[in-house]
């Protein structure tokens, strides 16, 4: 009998998670800089908004102004790369379980909950049985990577989402009150791009039964089945 395959990882590429301490740095550096040479300018123009950070950076003399301002821009650029370090998301499939790293954290799935993986646009999904959203993950993992690693293991791995969605509009006469009033909150959020302020409405449309994809600024739903 052969033996099952043991535990598959999938990662973001090592050039894109290495590239991240690399490019955010010299980013923060570069902004910094520029900062540097502009800012006497800056601090002669009355209008312009913080004029004590402008004039005090136009004060240190070079070359250590030019080395401060490069130096603290590339720490600024560490941080960020350290935000985007624990951001950044691992799928690790084995026959019995599905475990997600986010950062320094994990969740883990058994397999038996598990009805459906694919990716939609950039989001890495996995649904139960009813069609709920156990995970909707923006990633840059590879699809063909992902696609190997869950039916080399037998999961049920999908092309696409195998559920239709309607369009969601301001006269969706077959929803509650309360879940257009969500929606319409949702669709403003959408508009002024806080995308904080959506993905909590998100989750609270899951919470009452209702799974939304998002496309072109527009809202498509469908309902969770009754268990």
């Amino acid at each position: 009998m052969a033996a099952e395959p043991g535990p598959t990882t999938v990662a973001e590429h090592a050039l894109l998670r290495r590239g991240t301490w690399v490019i955010c740095p010299l980013v923060g550096a570069l902004l910094l800089l520029l900062l540097r040479l502009a800012s006497g300018w800056v601090a002669g123009l009355s209008w312009a908004p913080f004029q004590g950070v402008f004039e005090l950076a136009a004060s240190v003399a070079d070359p250590w102004g030019t080395i401060g301002a490069v130096a603290i821009g590339a720490f600024i650029g560490f941080g960020f790369a350290g935000l985007f370090a624990k951001e950044r998301l691992t799928v690790t499939v084995a026959p019995e379980r599905l475990t997600l790293g986010i950062g320094d954290t994990e969740q883990h799935l058994d397999r038996a909950e598990v009805d459906a993986v694919f990716v939609d646009g950039k989001d890495f999904v996995v649904l139960d049985a009813a069609g709920a959203e156990l995970i909707r993950r923006r990633s840059e993992l590879d699809r063909k990577e992902l696609r190997k690693a869950f039916a080399g293991h037998g999961y049920p791995w999908r092309d696409g989402d195998p559920h239709e969605y309607k369009l969601w509009d301001d006269d969706s006469s077959e929803l509650p009150l309360r879940i257009n009033a969500l929606l319409a909150d949702r669709e403003r959020a959408l508009r002024k791009r806080d995308h904080k302020e959506a993905a909590l409405l998100r989750a609270e449309l899951a919470e009452r039964g209702i799974v939304v994809r998002d496309s072109q600024r527009r809202q498509y739903w469908r309902s969770v089945a009754s268990s």
